[in-house]
């Protein structure tokens, strides 16, 4: 609505009970205050205990924060805040130490097998690459991590896409390349552009995708995933190769040239490599039936059942029958070395000129990982912060992930980011960030002393696993799919849809930049559309509401019964029927309820001119004219939603008041927003003057003068009333110099007057 108004309230001006806003509150006014020694990052406030503030002190009286009081903070205060560890590490105690030391022993039996699948099933690069991303990144973490349950390490989406970035290159490239070089340029690349981010504070570009993007390419990724463990289950992995490489035969590069290799070579499949596939296979989908089911059901057990290893427990069998009956020389494939294939504890230098050459190449896909991994993390630490109501910053994640990849690509490891599943599992226990980083410590005793108990892990097992995982990515997407076709939100089914085809038929790389491209086309559709709505009077008052609704809304609202009085139009949810609106005469009354900027004020102009020709916002261009231009005298246009003014939309708004001067129609603004910014700016741009020579030219100040000092005859009656009507206008603008009117009424008013006392007449504007 135009105004605020409620019942039982009204204005003191003396001009007419007007409707206005009561006191916003009765309640008192607090007196307390939050402790100023409370640390804001302090883990204090976890529930579980994860974390003790210090001393508590006897609040002060209230007093709001100032831009002084921020300046005024020491690096005692602030250090906390950019290195979260100091928040915590002084109130460490041994029940904390208990709690982190039990999450991170059961998540190091989860996440080794599945950061070496992913490095050898995914990435294509040596198991120590996975490894050292599992061990090096929660370490990092625990300095400058601000979520305490969250667990940094590599991801299965981002591994592929290392995958599909490293087998190209490796397999064209004529001179050998180090697979350990590539990890390195990519990873360091994702952690510079994350970094880089996090100190130039673009944590808000978290808010630029929807999640149907994001869910509709962790489908895409689940879908490539499944195809890709499946060449390397059924044992075809070397025929595959084998077929790359004849330039006469198909070419294999896209999810869906793998899924037709599979159709027409399923039948040569290795016998023994297909059975312990299957076998494996079924094993873990069974045991996750059986903990869902349990879980459902709330047997007494189940909460214990999480902590079950079920992949551990399978790589560990496998591992030993490989062994026992030698199936490596029966032609199943296994890990084999760690040593061999990419060394221990090895140093990299991601800024020597070599690395520089390959960034060249993996630029794209590093950015990518940078990406991805970002919006990925991002929402793992807003679902754990809405859950535990932590206080999370984009900004500070985004430095935390930066300096975790900078780090990582030292030691050729493989891009870790945040992962909401592995983070649940650890936040049952763990109290803070150290449970990762007792994580962390595990892996590396593991690559330093148990390095050789990996040799025999079949590779197709890796391959199971890596399907297992896919298959739990597209988990989400039949509900994702249900709810937008429910709510009718057929632009977000069609990011979907779009994601997940082109990451099917194309790449991973070309999926989401189609879908971001996308996205990115309707955030700006949206953003240069303007909203302004075109104002009817309610009959007897003075209530304005939009004149302009949806004739869908109209037909939905006849519906619920014979009375049309039940159409919420404001925040008040004041009904109005839509058939008796007044438009005033001569009158084109338009609310702008948004910022003007140079993105949506050439859309303003437009929409202007479709209500002047047609009295809507919404008739389409090739109708007739239904409004005469005699019906538009005067435009008086609402601004109280107007809290920002660029200068390309001042530019704009003053050429249209110009325009209209010339075509002798007037302008009047009303509830200019009391912003300092926006109001020096229509003073700066000479809009203010335009709007004065307006009220000049109705002749609002020389007869406002006039009549106030005319002297009286004698005591007639219409000297007595032409005095008391004049004094009811003598005030309405803000000042002189200040042209803006409070209230649609007053224009209003001030135009009724001066027709009526025929001093409008002819006039000219200069």
């Amino acid at each position: 609505m135009s105004q605020d108004s409620r019942p039982g309230t009204s204005s003191t001006d003396g001009s007419e009970n007007r409707l206005v806003s009561p006191s916003p509150s009765i309640r008192k006014i607090s007196h307390q205050r939050v402790n100023p020694h409370e640390n804001q990052t302090s883990f204090s406030k976890i529930p579980g205990g994860m974390g003790i503030s210090g001393p508590s002190q006897h609040p002060s009286e209230y007093r709001p924060v100032t831009d002084e009081d921020s300046d005024s903070m020491s690096w005692g205060e602030l250090l906390p805040y950019y290195l979260p560890i100091l928040s915590w590490v002084n109130h460490y105690s041994l029940p904390f130490f208990l709690g982190d030391l039990l999450g991170g022993l059961s998540l190091v039996f989860f996440q080794l097998p599945l950061s070496i699948s992913y490095a050898t099933s995914l990435a294509h690069v040596p198991v120590i690459c996975g490894l050292m991303s599992l061990g090096v990144a929660p370490l990092i973490y625990l300095i400058f991590g601000s979520v305490p349950q969250m667990i940094t390490g590599p991801e299965s989406a981002i591994s592929l896409i290392v995958g599909q970035a490293v087998e190209p290159i490796l397999h064209h490239n004529k001179t050998d390349i180090n697979p350990v070089d590539l990890v390195v340029a990519m990873t360091f690349i994702s952690g510079a552009t994350l970094l880089g981010f996090g100190l130039g504070r673009f944590g808000f570009l978290d808010n630029v995708l929807s999640g149907s993007l994001l869910k509709g390419f962790i489908s895409g990724v689940g879908i490539v995933m499944a195809i890709n463990s499946l060449v390397s289950m059924l044992g075809l992995t070397k025929l595959m190769n084998l077929i790359s490489n004849d330039p006469t035969d198909m070419d294999i590069h896209s999810p869906f040239d793998k899924f037709m290799f599979l159709i027409h070579h399923y039948d040569r499949y290795e016998p023994l490599t297909f059975k312990i596939s299957f076998a494996s296979f079924t094993f873990l989908m069974s045991v996750s039936i059986f903990k869902s089911y349990c879980s459902k059901r709330n047997f007494r057990f189940s909460d214990k059942l999480i902590y079950i290893p079920e992949i551990l427990i399978m790589v560990i069998i496998t591992s030993c029958l490989c062994y026992k009956f030698d199936w490596h020389a029966n032609g199943i494939e296994v890990v084999g070395s760690v040593s061999q294939e990419g060394g221990t504890f090895s140093i990299y230098n991601p800024l020597s000129i070599n690395q520089f050459r390959l960034m060249k190449k993996v630029g794209t896909s590093g950015f990518l990982c940078a990406m991805l991994g970002f919006f990925e993390s991002t929402t793992a630490s807003k679902s754990l912060g809405t859950t535990f109501n932590l206080p999370i910053s984009s900004n500070r994640e985004l430095v935390a992930l930066g300096f975790i990849n900078v780090v990582g690509s030292m030691f050729g490891a493989l891009p870790a980011f945040g992962g909401y599943g592995r983070s649940k599992i650890n936040a049952i226990s763990a109290k803070t960030t150290f449970s990762g980083a007792l994580m962390g410590i595990f892996t590396i005793f593991t690559i330093a002393f148990l390095s050789e108990g990996l040799y025999y892990i079949p590779k197709c097992i890796l391959s199971v696993i890596t399907a297992k995982i896919g298959l739990s990515l597209m988990d989400e997407a039949p509900y994702e799919l249900m709810f937008h076709w429910r709510s009718r939100g057929y632009n977000e089914l069609i990011t979907f849809f779009v994601t997940v085809v082109t990451t099917i038929f194309f790449s991973m790389e070309a999926g989401i930049a189609v879908g971001l491209v996308y996205s990115l086309i309707r955030v700006i559709k949206n953003s240069t559309l303007s909203r302004i709505q075109i104002l009817g009077r309610i009959p007897g008052t003075n209530t304005f509401v939009d004149a302009d609704i949806n004739d869908r809304l109209l037909k939905m609202d006849r519906k619920l019964g014979k009375s049309q009085l039940n159409l919420f139009t404001d925040d008040y949810f004041t009904s109005v029927n839509m058939n008796v609106l007044e438009e005033i005469e001569g009158c084109l009354i338009v609310k702008i309820p948004e910022p003007l900027t140079f993105t949506n004020t050439n859309d303003l102009r437009t929409r202007l001119k479709r209500v002047e020709l047609y009295g809507s916002t919404k008739a389409h261009p090739a109708m007739k004219r239904s409004r005469d231009e005699s019906m538009t005298k005067y435009v008086i246009f609402d601004l109280r939603g107007m809290s920002e003014l660029d200068s390309s939309a001042a530019q704009i708004l003053k050429e249209l008041i110009i325009n209209y001067q010339n075509r002798k129609i007037i302008s009047l603004f009303v509830r200019v927003a009391k912003n300092l910014q926006v109001r020096e700016r229509l003073f700066r741009t000479g809009i203010i003057s335009l709007l004065i020579e307006n009220l000049d030219a109705l002749g609002y100040y020389k007869a406002k003068q006039e009549v106030l000092q005319k002297k009286p005859k004698d005591n007639s009656s219409d000297f007595l009333f032409e005095q008391e009507t004049a004094s009811g206008i003598a005030n309405l603008v803000e000042a002189k110099d200040v042209p803006f009117f409070e209230h649609i009424s007053d224009a209003l008013k001030v135009i009724d007057y001066y027709e009526s006392s025929n001093q409008v007449g002819e006039y000219s504007v200069v």
